[in-house]
């Protein structure tokens, strides 16, 4: 099962999202995995940097949204920042789209043929790992 760490780092993934996602990253090494993680994790911050409209959320936080979300302002991160806001920026949660994006362009590192060599010398040997 795909079961990955995201920290403190807000995400709006269901069980069934990582479910999905383990069907998807199969024939992934651990390696291949955590580099993914990594990536996706700075998925809410590109949204931020790339972002030309923000809403000001109750808590009087920063964050990106779309030009016809009620509320939204035309500014970016570096108008914010310019404007002593930059600790008032809130990157939005990481959500399976993320993932999505990140698994679009990466490849597992292991091939099918490397599993399969692994595997008999496991056959033959009787150790895994």
């Amino acid at each position: 099962m795909f079961k990955v760490h995201l920290g403190d780092t807000p995400h709006n993934l269901t069980e069934s999202d990582f479910e999905s996602l383990g069907r998807k990253t199969q024939g992934f090494s651990g390696s291949d995995i955590a580099v993914c993680v990594k990536d996706v994790l700075f998925e809410p911050v590109r949204k931020t940097q790339d972002a030309m409209f923000f809403i000001n959320n109750p808590d009087n936080m920063w964050v990106p949204c779309g030009p016809k979300q009620p509320g939204a302002v035309q500014i970016s991160m570096q108008e914010l920042a310019a404007k002593g806001l930059a600790e008032k920026l809130l990157p939005p949660p990481i959500m399976k789209t993320d993932f999505d994006k990140v698994l679009a362009r990466q490849r597992p590192t292991v091939s099918k043929a490397d599993l399969d060599v692994h595997e008999r010398f496991t056959k033959e040997f009787g150790e895994e790992g």
